[in-house]
């Protein structure tokens, strides 16, 4: 829980977040001034105080998605590490993940950079440098390894690896916008849904600035997927992936792959997942094969033939055809569609969990010949 005050007018509204959630209280009329002109408003920011370490308070800046009341919901917000009243000012964000670090290989070259004889306890290592674009803007981000002695070896002690990005706007939309692309690149790259960020630090000229604070954020998960990744080629198939997914930085997706069709342990098989999936799969084959996917005439079982068609190896080891598949996919979707049938318990049905593990190869290959991988690419790629 997070306590302090906000800025209004020429007065101070305090207030108290949990789970992102701002509750504003006060006997003033200045709490009345502010529903009648924010109440109206989406998306906008609040500037203020919290004080999570004592008396004195820290600069924080708060984007509301809307307001209702006297309650802001929040989508994110950034702490100073300042306690003066002075401009909060960041240019670099930096992302650390348990999961990017299985992506990145993190284990792997640290092993191969100690074993090559680098201390990564005194100064840090660039491992990668990879550029992608986003809302018309050229980045180019860094994965970086290792401590730096003069900030203190216990400055960051649990730190593995670090996401490192210079900004262009500086602003807190901005840094919304990258996290959003970057636990997108994690969903796809482990086919899990909640792979949350241990922690966003902001950096002001290669010095900590402070703290970036969204729902993305969990320091409770663990990943445990580098053993998938051993020998997987980052630079090859990071940069297309991450500038596929970065052509759709917001909530609505136009250009880049689905990912709605992902879940975590607890809805891995369910009928809404299951529904989810033929989404995405009718998305990308929108993409794949406009033609075919705008005729009335050619259903969805055909549309699955000929994609399982496309890629053979995912029938390689079993006696079934891409027909015959199909046609268990197809008459599973109708049966929950018209309410024939409603399966409570996809868990104890093992064909429907086999069809549900397969369409999540099929839609995963999919979406890597829509990125713009060869055949080759792709029979080559680590499939979760």
């Amino acid at each position: 829980m997070l306590k302090g005050f906000i800025f209004f007018k020429t007065g101070k509204i305090p207030f108290v977040i949990n789970n992102y959630r701002m509750e504003l209280f006060t006997d003033d009329i200045l709490l009345n001034d502010f529903c009648k002109e924010y109440n109206s408003k989406n998306n906008y920011l609040l500037n203020g105080q919290c004080f999570d370490t004592g008396i004195s308070g820290r600069i924080a800046v708060f984007l509301v998605e809307y307001s209702l009341g006297t309650t802001c919901y929040l989508r994110c917000y950034t702490i100073s590490m300042l306690t003066k009243d002075e401009h909060f000012r960041f240019d670099t964000i930096g992302l650390q993940s348990s999961f990017l670090d299985d992506i990145f290989r993190y284990k792997y070259n640290y092993l191969d950079l100690v074993q090559s004889g680098y201390n990564l306890a005194i100064q840090p290592i660039d491992v990668y440098r990879i550029p992608f674009d986003m809302n018309d803007l050229h980045y180019e981000f860094t994965f970086r390894i290792g401590l730096d002695t003069r900030l203190g070896l216990l400055e960051n002690f649990d730190k593995k690896g670090e996401l490192i990005l210079p900004l262009h706007t500086k602003q807190i939309q901005e840094c919304y916008n990258i996290t959003q692309v970057f636990y997108r690149l994690a969903m796809f790259m482990t086919s899990l849904a909640n792979v949350p960020f241990k922690q966003i630090t902001l950096y002001n000229k290669g010095a900590k600035a402070g703290w970036f604070y969204c729902p993305l954020c969990s320091e409770n998960i663990l990943s445990g997927y580098d053993l998938y990744f051993h020998d997987f080629n980052v630079m090859k198939y990071i940069p297309k992936i991450l500038n596929n997914i970065a052509l759709d930085s917001g909530s609505k997706i136009t250009k880049s792959i689905p990912l709605g069709h992902l879940g975590d342990f607890d809805s891995l098989f369910s009928p809404q997942r299951f529904m989810e999936q033929i989404v995405s799969f009718e998305y990308l084959f929108d993409k794949l094969d406009r033609k075919n996917a705008q005729n009335t005439r050619f259903p969805l079982k055909q549309e699955l033939t000929h994609m399982f068609n496309e890629f053979p190896h995912l029938l390689s080891n079993t006696k079934a055809s891409s027909e015959k598949t199909s046609e268990q996919i197809k008459e599973l979707r109708r049966t929950i569609v018209h309410g024939y049938s409603y399966y409570y318990d996809f868990k104890n049905d093992h064909n429907i969990q086999y069809l549900m593990l397969l369409l999540d190869n099929l839609i995963k290959n999919m979406s890597l010949k829509w990125i713009g991988f060869s055949t080759e690419d792709i029979l080559n790629y680590i499939i979760l």
